[in-house]
């Protein structure tokens, strides 16, 4: 299991996309759905892929003009534990 998660410069995005730039987030959400990677919180994504998975979702993103221009960082780790402890912090 991979991640990848993302911070954007909100100044740089809304430049690059315009004024409604919220609407980048979930074009950026569909093309990591369609790359094999779903949503957990924020901007994070993960998915039972390989390192291959992770390649082709960093490619498709660096070739869309307003995402490159206004990411701020992006990172792709490993994740050998997932666990959620939210049931435990809700009680």
């Amino acid at each position: 299991m991979y991640a990848l998660s993302f911070d954007m410069t909100i100044s740089d995005l809304k430049k690059e996309y315009g004024e409604k730039y919220h609407s980048a987030y979930a074009e950026i959400k569909s093309h990591l759905n369609n790359s094999g990677f779903y949503w957990i919180q924020g901007s994070t994504y993960v998915t039972e892929g390989n390192l291959t998975a992770v390649y082709k979702a960093i490619h498709i993103l660096s070739n869309i003009d307003w995402f490159r221009k206004s990411v701020r960082d992006i990172r792709a780790f490993k994740v050998e534990d997932f666990s959620d402890f939210t049931s435990i912090v809700k009680g």
